[in-house]
């Protein structure tokens, strides 16, 4: 079955629709663009049920990477929307999967043509769907075209079209666009990474064998711990040094990226069998795709990581000590003391530098409550507590390691109107999180009787509760009882992992679960046996968010993600946020970090991440130039300047001695400027 939807017929919004010889062109100016096909007649709603997706055959005329959507509603107004980043200029096939209307998955797989896709909302039924929105996301250039070839439902294996030309060269850059610092050949990047292997790049004084403060001392306890004093809270290292983690992610000789399926826009792709065999990992070996796709695709899936090709072709058999050296020296010159998460394991051995950890494989259970949120009262949650604290018995002993995430951006947590209770409800299984409700409940209103007329339902007994129980809306008592009892499902959570961790390794830091944001949902739950507060903050700086965390929890802080791009160099997407210059870019850079130590909870902020992401995408399609070297191991200088001009005064700016000197640079997205 094939059906396509007829775009004359759709409603238009910030933009307009030309026919073409084949298709139709969508234009508007940078502001969000949609065709709404609403409501479905009585042959596409009959389709559209039968329909296992919904695919778009389009070319963005956009010079940077775009975000198409795809918006579905149901008749009372709940909507779910799935979005896709774009190619410029290649002509693509998004296919946006019916199965996900569900809304427990945050992050779908890969299609061959498109980039990184994501999933927001609750979840709808595919039966009450009434109407169907296609549309670009605000955009980054004034004016937008699209082309448009064909837009259908279908329950049909599904083909994708081959690359009409290759869009990356050897050495992993993309073809079609030169820029400063473009590496020119593979003669020339030899050259240039053997010049830097022999360059001396001395540390910055003032500092101990951890990266520390040596004029701030405090107990020496033998491990990193944390401190507070007038006012500030501190990190001290294992030698009692004030020690603030300017930390960066993914320390790597190259971040693996996704191949399958585009082998097509590829030159000179190296075999895998030869002495590029490193620059390959299966699929299923990595930490990051194991967490979002295991089992998704064929276990013999391979990744590939251009950067580490082109250290291999610059040094030969002597490729890993090279890269470790040189990268050991650059992270101490340029003042980062602490590898982040997911950081090559035998450069953390080798490079003794202080480092953080995140813990492997969160314990699920059979029935999850939503998405990686798992049913906490039930005894195979607290069995998987200690199988999953076993792990830190390798690290129990070592002073390098700060501490441990516990989990890393909980995708339950993405939608910030989901309400664990209701879900719960809701749910088919979770027998032990329903009875503890229901034995909540009870607790609360005595009898049935009195939970049927404060909630207007006609439950028999208690024991209906352990079935699924659904409503469109909920009168306000059994909202507010929905809100307690998701504090009280998020602090279980957090507190049986929690003190199973504790119980293995009583020595190290727990560094929370490193939220994807600070909201106040993020502060209800196991804030007490957390260590400390992790999240990620994007933005121009990250004292705001950290003073208004800390109204709610009086903990020291970490960030765990940030970062800043820039449009000039090298990829077609610039990360979250981004400038238009490297000169801007550094300037930004300083900005975010100087203000970073300007609020008293903050003890560290880590960037993310060390390198440039794949052209083509990483495991999950990410393809930003955020890193602080790029594919061919060549550093962004102002960038690196940045960093080492921070560190320089970083103790200082903590203790009110000095004054950050950086100015706001204004930054964009895909949704706006900020200041």
């Amino acid at each position: 079955m094939k059906k396509q939807l007829c775009l004359e017929t759709a409603a238009l919004k910030g933009c307009r629709l030309q026919k073409e010889k084949e298709g139709y062109t969508v234009c508007g100016e940078r502001g969000k663009m949609s065709l709404t096909f609403a409501p479905f007649d009585e042959e596409t709603a009959r389709a559209f049920q039968q329909a296992d997706a919904l695919v778009l055959d389009l070319t963005s005329r956009v010079s940077a990477c775009e975000a198409i959507f795809v918006r579905f509603a149901e008749a009372d107004g709940r909507t779910l929307e799935m979005n896709t980043m774009l190619f410029p200029g290649q002509k693509v096939r998004a296919v946006f999967r019916l199965k996900w209307l569900d809304g427990s998955l945050l992050f779908p797989p890969l299609n061959p043509g498109t980039l990184k896709t994501c999933v927001s909302g609750q979840g709808l039924e595919k039966d009450r769907i009434v109407s169907l929105t296609v549309g670009f996301l605000p955009g980054r250039q004034d004016q937008r075209r699209f082309d448009l070839a064909d837009v259908f439902l279908t329950d049909e294996a599904i083909e994708f079209p081959k690359a009409a030309e290759t869009t990356v060269g050897a050495l992993g850059q993309w073809k079609q666009k030169e820029w400063p610092g473009k590496m020119p050949s593979e003669e020339a990047m030899k050259d240039f990474l053997q010049g830097e292997w022999a360059k001396e790049l001395p540390p910055l004084p003032g500092r101990n064998r951890f990266g520390g403060c040596t004029e701030r001392r405090f107990e020496a306890t033998g491990f990193f711990r944390v401190q507070k004093e007038n006012g500030r809270w501190y990190l001290a290292d294992p030698d009692g040094c004030a020690f603030y983690s300017t930390g960066v992610f993914g320390v790597t000789p190259g971040e693996a990226g996704w191949i399958r399926g585009v082998e097509d826009k590829m030159d000179d792709l190296p075999d895998p069998r030869g002495p590029f065999a490193p620059a390959y990992e299966l699929a299923e070996e990595n930490e990051l795709y194991r967490r979002k796709f295991s089992g998704m695709f064929p276990k013999d899936t391979l990744l590939y990581a251009p950067a580490t090709a082109n250290l291999i072709r610059a040094f030969g058999g002597e490729w890993y000590d090279r890269w470790r050296g040189l990268t050991a020296r650059r992270l101490r010159a340029w003042g980062i003391n602490t590898l982040s998460m997911f950081s090559d394991p035998e450069f953390i051995r080798r490079s003794k530098m202080p480092y953080v950890i995140m813990l492997k494989g969160y314990p699920a259970t059979r029935r999850m409550l939503y998405r990686d949120f798992p049913d906490v009262y039930a005894e195979e949650y607290e069995e998987g507590c200690r199988r999953f604290a076993a792990q830190l018995t390798a690290y129990r002993d070592d002073p390098l390691l700060i501490g441990y995430f516990v989990t890393n951006e909980p995708e339950w947590l993405m939608h910030d109107n989901v309400n664990l209770a209701e879900r719960l409800l809701a749910a088919d299984g979770c027998r032990a999180s329903k009875q503890a409700f229901a034995d909540h409940l009870k607790k609360r209103y005595g009898t049935v009787e009195a939970l049927n007329v404060a909630w207007e339902t006609d439950l028999s007994s208690f024991d209906d509760l352990l079935s699924p129980l659904r409503r469109d809306s909920w009168p306000e008592a059994a909202q507010k009882d929905f809100e307690v009892f998701h504090s009280v499902l998020v602090e279980r959570y957090g507190r049986v992992i929690s003190d199973a961790l504790r119980s293995e390794d009583p020595h190290h830091l727990n560094l929370g679960m490193r939220y994807s944001h600070a909201s106040e949902k993020t502060l209800c739950g196991p804030l007490n046996y957390f260590d400390v507060f992790s999240f990620n903050c994007y933005g121009s700086e990250p004292a705001t968010a950290a003073a208004q965390m800390a109204k709610g929890a009086n903990l020291p802080m970490v960030v765990g993600e940030w970062h800043i791009g820039a449009k000039e160099s090298g990829l077609d997407s610039w990360g979250l946020y981004h400038t238009g210059t490297q000169s801007q870019r550094a300037e930004a850079l300083r900005y975010y970090l100087e203000q970073s130590t300007q609020e008293p909870h903050l003890t560290g902020v880590h960037y993310f991440e060390y390198s440039d992401q794949p052209y083509l995408g990483r495991f999950d399609g990410e393809c930003y130039q955020i890193g602080l070297i790029d594919v061919c191991n060549r550093p962004y200088p102002l960038a690196a300047e940045a960093f080492r001009r921070f560190a320089e005064r970083m103790y200082p700016l903590l203790d009110g001695q000095e004054q950050p000197e950086a100015r706001p640079v204004p930054l964009q997205n895909l949704w706006q400027t900020v200041n």
